[in-house]
């Protein structure tokens, strides 16, 4: 039961390493191949070999019998392994594309590898790597100087000067990505705008806005700026809009990144006016029982520590592919009841969708609120007009005008076109957004709104203005 449930959390991408794991380490399963099982089905049946069940029907030394007949059906392929049945499916699934996406990773070198190509002597280097390894997972130094330099040289033995130090940490401050090892947001900025391939009239107002205005730049007080560095507010844009493009957080230092996956556990097909659900599991093998160490105990030279561990790992097997009939069951089941609640939602490309609870899709399927809690982790679904997580359809109701209850996803998506479409100038505060939400019958309250902004990472009103020319 414990395995079942794990099982059900996992996403298909991370089955598919779970089932190699189980592969690796039981020797009673494999994969089923239908051209390796015909041809062992048929040399059995021509060499007349007897049924081990019924050669076993006893043991030496006092064993327990052990039926093998109830083993040999999940050595079987097709409708007793690991695929599922075809009353799953319906339609053609030839025409399935791949819906793994990517996001592009530019791999680069690490600070370490270039401070070593960077031509420094070798007294230089070892600062270098000394600093390099005092930086944090953002790629900021916030360990002391001077107790970096005390260690150095309490460890090698060679004296260096602040200067020394402070030499290295501007060369790697240049490397990729430029403000590795800044000591705070402002000299970050400052290092990347020295970087600039840009005038240097605009370098030096850059530079001047972050080293003395950086309040003002942070709270967006454009005409203060514009009065102090007295230009007008066209050029103040124009380095607002260089400063956002910099980079505040260099890190990711210590690894090169690796790409990040998101892959359908199910698609959701409209064939003949019907909605069609499958589960997008054609990469994972389908598993059977290893019939070669199967016949380890029928033979009655087989040791008792051997068959007990044969057995063993034939329980676990069999655990093993039943967890994985069960969760393809029970995951169909789920995404059937969500589609079944939220058809309209599938019908309209996702515009309208409907007030759910978990607790909803476990009383239609009878089934426990923790299962479904576990089958709708990290789950995405494909259809014909996008990606979205399970989570998506589970959504608290709102109550309108007239007593209807909507979802409250549908409440934050008013709040974001709302803010979207506003004057970038003269952003709307929560409470006229919450005044405008009631006239159109979402009577809601500013705090409310605040909240729905808050959740989606939009900011208030006075960091969202713009200088709009």
């Amino acid at each position: 039961m414990i395995q079942s449930q794990l099982l059900l959390a996992v996403p298909t991408l991370v089955l598919d390493n779970e089932i190699k794991m189980q592969l690796e380490s039981n020797p009673m399963l494999e994969e089923a191949d239908d051209t390796q099982t015909e041809t062992e089905e048929s040399h059995e049946q021509d060499s007349g070999t007897e049924n081990p069940a019924e050669t076993d029907k006893s043991t030496e030394d006092g064993e327990d019998t052990y039926n093998l007949e109830e083993w040999y059906e999940y050595s079987d392929l097709g409708i007793d392994g690991y695929k599922s049945p075809d009353s799953y499916y319906k339609g053609s699934q030839s025409d399935k594309p791949d819906y793994e996406v990517l996001t592009d990773v530019r791999l680069r070198e690490t600070p370490l590898e270039q401070l070593h190509r960077s031509g420094l002597e070798e007294k230089f280097i070892i600062i270098g790597e000394e600093i390099i390894g005092s930086l944090d997972d953002d790629g900021y130094l916030r360990d002391n100087s001077e107790d970096i330099i005390n260690e150095i040289k309490k460890q090698y033995g060679f004296d260096i000067t602040p200067e020394d130090f402070q030499y290295v940490l501007k060369i790697i401050q240049k490397f990729d990505p430029v403000g590795t090892g800044s000591r705070s947001l402002q000299e970050c900025l400052i290092v990347q705008i020295e970087e600039l391939k840009s005038d240097e009239d605009t370098k030096k107002l850059c530079t001047e806005l972050i080293n003395n205005h950086f309040e003002d730049f942070k709270l967006k007080r454009y005409e203060k700026i514009s009065y102090a560095l007295k230009i007008d507010l066209e050029k103040v844009k124009e380095l607002f809009d260089i400063i956002h493009k910099l980079n505040p957080i260099p890190g990711n230092l210590h690894n090169i990144p690796e790409r990040n996956y998101v892959y359908a556990d199910f698609i959701v097909k409209k064939i003949d006016g019907e909605f069609i659900v499958e589960l997008n599991d054609d990469f994972v093998p389908p598993l059977r029982i290893n019939k070669k160490y199967l016949e380890l105990l029928r033979q009655k030279n087989t040791s008792k520590q051997t068959k007990e561990f044969v057995k063993n790992k034939l329980d676990s097997a069999k655990w093993f592919i039943n967890s994985i009939h069960s969760r393809k069951e029970t995951m169909l089941k789920v995404m059937k009841a969500i589609l079944n609640r939220q058809k309209e939602f599938f019908e309209t490309n996702g515009a309208v969708l409907k007030p759910m609870y978990e607790k909803d899709i476990a009383e239609d399927i009878s089934m426990d609120l923790s299962t479904i809690s576990r089958t709708v982790r990290n789950k995405y679904v494909q259809t014909d007009f996008g990606m979205f997580e399970l989570k998506h359809f589970f959504s608290h109701p709102v109550q309108i005008n007239g007593g209807d209850d909507v979802s409250n996803k549908l409440i934050k998506d008013k709040i974001k076109e709302l803010i979207q479409a506003e004057d970038k100038s003269k952003p709307m505060t929560d409470d006229k957004i919450a005044q405008i939400m009631s006239e159109a019958g979402y009577n809601i309250a500013r705090r409310t709104v605040a909240k729905y902004r808050e959740s989606m990472k939009i900011p208030k009103a006075t960091l969202r203005r713009q200088i709009v020319i």
